[in-house]
């Protein structure tokens, strides 16, 4: 009688084990597809038709200085991205539905978006991200001096 016990705890032991790595596994295969996104710049994404197929991509660059335009009073706007390095005569044709974030405009701000390029060979951004600059790399920049 005490046998079976003992065997009846191990077995439930032994399946609540089962569960809970099964449990884990899914957590974490379900958490990494949506954070597996390509990250490249400017001159690598037009430079190779890899990612043209319109899967969901992030790409970083700079802002094009008078390319942003925004429709018709709207919060649709196009605008265009060039290497932030600036080594690259690459631009890439960008659009966005939605409010510009906070430094979009900074001319010392990268300039991350997250979306899709489209058959149109526009980039269609569904969520754009700025890293702002150091406070201390902008101002040695403004000043001439080389960091």
């Amino acid at each position: 009688m005490q046998e079976e016990s003992q065997n009846n705890h191990k077995l439930k032991f032994i399946i609540f084990g089962i569960v809970l790595i099964l449990a884990i596994g899914y957590m974490v295969y379900a958490a990494f597809p949506g954070n597996v996104l390509y990250f490249l710049t400017v001159s690598e994404f037009m430079g190779s038709d890899e990612y043209h197929d319109g899967r969901r991509i992030r790409v970083s660059g700079a802002l094009v200085d008078g390319s942003f335009h925004r429709i018709d009073n709207s919060t649709q706007s196009n605008f265009q991205l060039i290497d932030k390095s600036g080594g690259s005569a690459d631009r890439l044709e960008a659009s966005y539905v939605g409010v510009m974030p906070d430094l979009f405009f900074n001319p010392h701000s990268e300039i991350i978006l997250e979306g899709r390029y489209e058959e149109s060979n526009i980039f269609h951004a569904e969520h754009i991200l700025v890293k702002c600059p150091s406070k201390y790399q902008a101002m040695e920049e403004e000043k001439g001096t080389p960091s």
